[in-house]
């Protein structure tokens, strides 16, 4: 069965924006038990030597997130996250970035990828179909989120995509928080509506190398503390679905030398909610990240107890008795 490689988010540590502040940041990253970072460029191009060079002291290896005609930083407005939505611009963007996580060092990509206006059709297919292009030139794995403003960003849209014989070899990094959000539901395969849900989950779970494990709403991509007893049902859906992911990754990657990573991602305001006018947290999301990593080891290893249990149940007996034919109906009926 593949092992849990725990990655810890840079998003909205404050250390992560001081280079003089890294070594010891990166000390307690891993007592903490994680195996890696996932940073975005503001924090690597502050000093990419010293980034590197710590990132190797402390054995830590290296997410790198890019996000398609983004990664920039303008003096006026700040962080560029998504600046077009033309096709030219994010696949320019996809080959720059990737290249430039390359050479850090990046052991996988995760990339906010294209712009949501393409939904399903050629403009999205030709992205994805360059992507993987770039990809198996790279050398370096590389996932797209289900993220909000990109490609990804609905469960109805990224099952269409998933289902092209194409796109066959696409990986994703399945962050079902904004799914959540974008359709105001937490899934429920129960519900009739939600009757589509189990064959969609089936689908990203065939394409997911990497989870995001932030817990949604119905009205938001995060819970204020998924600890918190409000949030129970929620907690308890995301978990299934990482269960479902995290069993159908053992399936393809069965050797005890295989790793698979997730990462507690829940962010900083405005994702963590605040308080009116003083805009205090309140929540400690250092803490919050903490509490979700044991719960994401505790929730691996029990879908990989039930994953070894499966695989090591008995087939089942062939049919037999007196009202057996074989070959069924044409036995049957000739």
């Amino acid at each position: 069965m593949p092992a849990l490689r725990l990655a810890k988010t840079l998003w909205g540590v404050p250390e992560a924006d001081d280079p003089e502040r890294w070594d010891n940041l990166f000390a307690r990253i891993k007592a903490e038990g994680f195996d890696g970072v996932e940073a975005i460029t503001l924090t690597w191009r502050t000093d990419r030597d010293r980034f590197v060079s710590l990132l190797k002291k402390h054995g830590l290896q290296l997410i790198c997130q890019i996000h398609t005609s983004g990664g920039d930083l303008d003096p006026a407005t700040g962080y560029v996250y998504c600046s077009s939505n033309k096709l030219h611009d994010h696949l320019a963007s996809f080959v720059k970035l990737t290249a430039e996580a390359k050479a850090l060092g990046a052991v996988l990509i995760n990339s906010h990828s294209g712009h949501d206006s393409w939904g399903s059709g050629d403009k999205a297919v030709a992205f994805f179909k360059h992507a993987l292009l770039v990809e198996a030139q790279l050398g370096v794995p590389v996932v797209h989120e289900t993220h909000r403003q990109r490609l990804l960003y609905s469960p109805y849209t990224a099952a269409e995509l998933l289902s092209k014989p194409e796109l066959a070899a696409l990986k994703v990094n399945a962050d079902l928080s904004h799914w959540c959000c974008v359709c105001e539901k937490v899934f429920d395969a129960a519900d009739p509506r939600d009757d589509w849900w189990p064959a969609t989950l089936r689908l990203v779970a065939e394409h997911c190398e990497f989870v995001h494990a932030r817990v949604g709403h119905a009205e938001g991509p995060q819970v204020s503390d998924p600890s918190a007893p409000e949030f129970a049902a929620e907690v308890s859906a995301h978990a299934s679905w990482w269960r479902t992911i995290w069993a159908a990754q053992a399936a393809r990657h069965p050797s005890d030398d295989a790793a698979v990573w997730a990462e507690p991602e829940h962010g900083p305001p405005p994702y963590l909610q605040t308080l009116p006018f003083s805009q205090q947290p309140v929540a400690d999301l250092w803490e919050v990240n903490a509490r979700m990593a044991q719960r994401v080891r505790t929730e691996h290893a029990a879908a990989m107890r039930e994953a070894a249990a499966s695989t090591a149940a008995p087939p089942a007996p062939p049919p037999s008795g007196p009202d057996f034919i074989a070959g069924g109906d044409a036995g049957r009926w000739g």
